[in-house]
């Protein structure tokens, strides 16, 4: 004995099925299609972009998708290579200190990415402290602020990754830097006085 197909048996005698199947296709879809519709959230201009956590031991977390919007007001805005675009910002800090990170992605040759960040930074008085090229094709620089009294003293550790091609055949690097605090106000010691 041949068991009848379910649609058989809802199906009115003498019909075929396939009404019924469209229908129920119909049916189906227009349900998925409510359900699944994403309700547009009023825009608030107190909406903020900024994503804040506080960590169980006070550490604040702070990041933001597509902006510098995470950073702090020290960051200098220098360090933002002209003409890439801004993937990610974000900071961390806690009593000791603190961290900011902001990550662009540009399509500039690697050459043209550390002559911005050399000429740049060491016209605004900068020390280079290290310049590293790996064979895969990432560079690292890492460059001090100059010392103030009445500034804190920075380090700007500057890493160029290597290349990849975008769907668009073109080559991208991505750009991650780092700004941390290496000495709070009052504390950074005269170009003279610190050691080697």
């Amino acid at each position: 004995m041949r068991k009848r197909c379910c649609l058989e048996q809802i199906a009115p005698a003498g019909r075929s099925p396939l009404p019924v199947l469209a229908w129920l296709t119909v049916g189906l879809l227009a349900g998925s299609l409510m359900a699944c519709r994403q309700r547009a959230a009023p825009v608030s201009p107190e909406l903020d972009p900024v994503r804040r956590h506080i960590g169980k031991d006070g550490t604040h977390f702070e990041a933001s998708l597509g902006d510098t919007r995470a950073l702090p007001p020290h960051f200098p805005p220098h360090l933002q290579l002209p003409n890439a675009a801004v993937v990610s910002s974000g900071q961390i800090w806690d009593r000791g200190g603190g961290l900011a990170s902001l990550i662009l992605q540009t399509s500039q040759p690697l050459e043209e990415i550390a002559v911005y960040y050399r000429r740049t930074l060491w016209g605004r008085g900068w020390d280079l402290l290290s310049d590293l090229e790996q064979a895969n094709g990432i560079r690292t620089l890492v460059f001090e602020s100059p010392p103030h009294p009445e500034q804190s003293l920075y380090q700007a550790v500057i890493q160029v990754g290597s290349p990849r091609r975008g769907p668009d055949q073109v080559e991208y690097r991505d750009i991650l830097i780092l700004l941390s605090t290496v000495a709070p106000v009052g504390k950074a010691q005269p170009a003279a006085v610190a050691s080697p």
